[in-house]
């Protein structure tokens, strides 16, 4: 029985070990953009973003957008 314990508790280690940068990564989805909202922000801006990054730490940078 103290086997399959042992087990479980692995298991149990692994997946959340595996799963906890995938979560942290968020939805990777970009934003639709139509030719009449991108002829009008063609120049494009800096935008300052944040969230967590592949290392579990909260970060913000400044990144250049259309």
């Amino acid at each position: 029985m103290k086997s399959v314990y042992v087990s479980a508790a692995a298991f149990a280690l692994t997946a959340a070990v595996n799963l906890s940068p995938a979560l942290a990564q968020g939805p990777r989805s970009q934003p639709l953009t139509t030719p009449s909202s991108a002829a009008v922000t063609s120049a494009g801006h800096y935008e300052y973003r944040y969230g967590y990054d592949r290392h579990a730490a909260w970060r913000g940078h400044w990144i250049f957008v259309r």
